[in-house]
């Protein structure tokens, strides 16, 4: 796969973001949703010109589909990992980096049980509305395997989650964003729905 380095262009990152297959289910239990090409692409070029995706050892908490990690390999990481409690979810990822000719490591297993260092975390965790701070496990194992955090919350989870990372960490950006997810659970009434969110890089102080 090339790497993008000296041609950096968010609309050629969100198209390539776009093509990559995504699973035909979703687990609503596990606060399953997809993310969308825009928001990755935004999460993904902060990250890439903060200096901390190209050379770098980046892990994707909750991977899903592979998105965030391919597109960390796209801008040129240097070793990529994900991670989902879904094997479903790990099989898909799997495929797509394979048929994009990326080497990215994918790991079946609960983000609980990561250990090690990474240069940056990036992830869109679950949001809690289904199980309260289900999302907290991942912003606890973020700040204890990395210095540099970037991830996206829901925004009716703001004021706790500032809270809690200004009390371990610095926040250097904080950014509205609009996840645009398709109707994927049978209560949905709309083909697209828009999720307030907010995009957050976080670095230990």
């Amino acid at each position: 796969m090339e790497i993008h380095r000296n041609n950096i262009n968010k609309k050629k990152l969100e198209i390539f973001l776009q093509n990559i297959n995504k699973p035909e289910t979703y687990n609503i239990d596990l606060e399953q949703y997809p993310t969308d090409a825009n928001s990755a692409s935004i999460l993904l070029l902060y990250a890439y010109f903060d200096g901390n995706i190209y050379g770098k050892n980046v892990i994707d908490l909750g991977t899903g589909n592979g998105i965030l990690a391919m597109g960390s390999k796209y801008l040129g990481a240097e070793r990529v990992t994900g991670v989902d409690i879904d094997k479903n979810m790990v099989d898909i990822a799997v495929n797509n980096a394979e048929s994009n000719s990326m080497d990215i490591d994918f790991y079946n297993m609960d983000v609980s049980q990561v250990s090690g260092h990474y240069d940056t975390v990036i992830m869109n965790p679950p949001f809690g509305s289904i199980i309260k701070h289900d999302d907290m496990v991942f912003i606890d194992k973020a700040l204890e395997i990395s210095d540099n955090i970037y991830s996206i919350h829901n925004m009716k989870s703001h004021d706790f989650i500032i809270d809690y990372y200004s009390k371990v960490g610095k926040i250097r950006r904080e950014q509205e964003i609009s996840i645009v997810t398709p109707r994927i659970y049978k209560h949905h009434k709309k083909d697209l729905y828009e999720i307030k969110s907010f995009l957050l890089y976080v670095t230990k102080e």
